[in-house]
């Protein structure tokens, strides 16, 4: 099964509570508001800080704040930076039983992980926050439009609710 890590997932909750603020804000204010424990918030903080997504203030109003507009944050690039490739499958040696040199499949995985990697890339935090993907996600063969899962919908309507009153 393809999935996105909880702590990538959790790392994108983060960063769009984050840009809510629009100032500095300290780990465990961003854990209370998103209800992720604090040990897994500080770390993914640490994180974003190595893959320069966010910077650390020290002092009195020390914190964290994003170094980059939400909108050039893409989701390929969180995943990256929280888990590193973004890859179908891993195909070296270290990894895979069957032969290098004789498998058929070798370039096309390499090609498939490289579309997912392009499509990810072209959805900012932004897109994923104001629900605009939509229009994103068209197959390129066959032109049907991916829908959206609706529960996934109300989980992020629900997580940031707390922004509009």
């Amino acid at each position: 099964m393809l999935k996105i890590s909880k702590l990538a997932d959790y790392a994108m909750i983060v960063l769009i509570k984050l840009d809510y603020h629009q100032k500095t804000v300290a780990s465990s204010i961003l854990a209370q508001e998103t209800g992720i424990p604090e040990p897994t918030v500080a770390k993914i903080l640490k994180l974003l800080t190595r893959g320069k997504i966010v910077q650390s203030r020290r002092g009195p109003k020390s914190g964290y704040f994003l170094t980059l507009p939400l909108e050039t944050i893409s989701i390929a690039q969180v995943i990256t930076v929280i888990d590193g490739p973004l890859n179908i499958v891993d195909c070296h040696e270290n990894h895979c039983r069957a032969d290098m040199l004789k498998c058929p499949l070798i370039e096309k995985w390499g090609f498939i992980s490289k579309k997912v990697q392009d499509l990810l890339g072209g959805i900012s935090l932004v897109d994923l926050k104001n629900h605009k993907m939509e229009n994103q996600l068209v197959s390129e063969t066959e032109g049907d439009r991916i829908d959206s899962n609706s529960t996934s919908e109300q989980s992020m309507e629900t997580c940031f609710m707390q922004e509009a009153e």
